[in-house]
């Protein structure tokens, strides 16, 4: 953090302003964003051969514009990541820190000191990574400014004031970098105090798995790129009840830089699950439901495989049991961060239907409990293109990829406005439109 973010005391910040952002399907009223730029690009080598999609940038670029069209449409104002850098880059030059926080922050980005803007930094941030593993094989990982486009990532406005993430992957820590230069400098954020930063207590934090549910209660999931120490440390810091959901089977995150399917399946927790209206979550079946532990489409097939003589028993293993850990609740009682155990046996959707909450689920409803043939060919389709990563502009009314025709019929069978922009080159970085967008109001 290196001294710079802005810190005020909890009481303090309950007698502002606040609340920022009430719950996440409050009618929009600020909100970063940051669009990919026509030159961006990305390239991923695991073992020595180009795996990793390359989107053309011109595309993503376009399909970013059609959001933020959307957004400036319901009413939102929308502010820009490169926009924000130019005004703290501005402030701190006045200041005299700009030199000193990028010696500190990016040293590699020290020489453009006196010229950089925020485009600059934006295009410069993630350098290329040359590494070699044990092994011995050649591994190449670009720090893409297509990865700031999915602003969520970098923080999560709540009633009182921020929180700012910290990325467990190398390649994104500049990106964190930025956006806590930008909530300290930036004059377009000055109302807005740092409740809580992950850098500063040493742990990890992505704000794809924090939701607002309202003025006193916060989904965050864990396990997978959050560390689940976050949960009750933010229930004593933000005096809310923090609902920690669990997302991988493992019980600290850690980095791995592969391309499986269940890291991507359940890479945050707005990958499986988002509340759309007061009432109304859109969620990944089986997963998230009590009653499907230990026989979910997937995991019955898993297990199915066990028997082939080729399959890799002890990854499989592995992977079942992951998938077992997923989707089980822990309350963290706002104020002390205890344990309440009302939660015991529970997983997200068998919380939120307590809460008198409906879920519909990606794909649209099965024919049968169990389907299996429903789940691989339409479920996992849809959830690919981001089916549940949808974001509120309003209570019911909703932005989403135009390639989940099953659960978006679902939704408007509810009553749901769903309004949809392309995009088939932004999804397959796996992040969807709550991913790219980080509401700083709402209400």
């Amino acid at each position: 953090m290196n001294g710079l973010t802005r810190r005020i005391p909890l009481e303090e910040a309950a007698a502002s302003a606040a609340p920022y952002v009430v719950s996440d399907i409050a009618p929009l009223r600020r909100v970063i964003v940051n669009a990919p730029s026509p030159t961006d690009y990305h390239l991923e080598v695991a073992t020595g051969n180009f795996l990793h999609y390359n989107p053309p940038p011109v595309e993503a670029a376009r399909q970013h514009a059609q959001l933020e069209r959307l957004l400036a449409a319901s009413g939102a104002e929308v502010l820009s990541m490169e926009r924000l850098l130019d005004e703290a880059i501005e402030e701190a030059r006045g200041k005299g820190q700009f030199a000193t926080w990028l010696r500190a922050s990016l040293p590699r980005l020290a020489p453009w000191a006196g010229s950089a803007t925020g485009a600059t930094l934006l295009a410069r941030a993630g350098q290329v990574q040359f590494q070699t593993d044990a092994e011995g094989i050649y591994r190449h990982i670009v720090d893409h400014r297509l990865g700031l486009a999915f602003t969520r990532d970098l923080a999560v406005m709540t009633p009182r004031g921020w929180i700012l993430g910290n990325f467990i992957s190398p390649s994104r820590r500049g990106e964190a970098a930025l956006m806590r230069f930008a909530a300290e400098f930036a004059p377009s954020l000055r109302p807005y105090p740092v409740l809580f930063d992950a850098l500063e207590a040493g742990l990890c934090l992505v704000g794809g798995d924090l939701q607002v549910v309202d003025e006193r209660t916060l989904l965050a999931g864990v396990g997978h790129c959050t560390d689940p120490r976050v949960a009750p440390l933010l229930a004593r810091r933000l005096d809310m009840d923090v609902i920690a959901v669990r997302m991988r089977g493992s019980s600290t995150v850690r980095w791995q830089p592969d391309s499986s399917v269940l890291t991507h399946m359940f890479l945050h927790l707005d990958s499986c699950f988002t509340r759309v209206d007061t009432r109304l979550a859109v969620a990944l079946p089986y997963f998230l439901e009590a009653a499907y532990a230990d026989r979910d489409p997937l995991t019955r097939f898993l297990k199915g495989l066990l028997v082939e003589p080729t399959v890799d028993a002890a990854q499989t293993d592995a992977a079942i049991a992951s998938l077992a850990g997923i989707g089980w609740v822990r309350r963290y009682r706002a104020g002390s961060g205890d344990v309440d155990d009302s939660c015991e046996g529970m997983k997200l959707v068998d919380l939120v239907r307590t809460w008198g909450w409906q879920v519909d689920f990606v794909g649209g409803a099965a024919t049968d409990a169990l389907d299996m043939e429903h789940f691989f060919r339409v479920v996992l389709a849809e959830h690919d293109k981001q089916a549940s990563n949808l974001v509120a502009t309003a209570p019911g009314r909703v932005l989403a990829y135009a390639d989940a025709p099953r659960t978006h019929a679902a939704l408007q069978a509810r009553g749901v406005d769903v309004q949809t922009f392309d995009g088939r080159d932004l999804w397959p970085w796996w992040g969807g439109p709550h991913c790219l967008t980080l509401p700083l109001e709402r209400g």
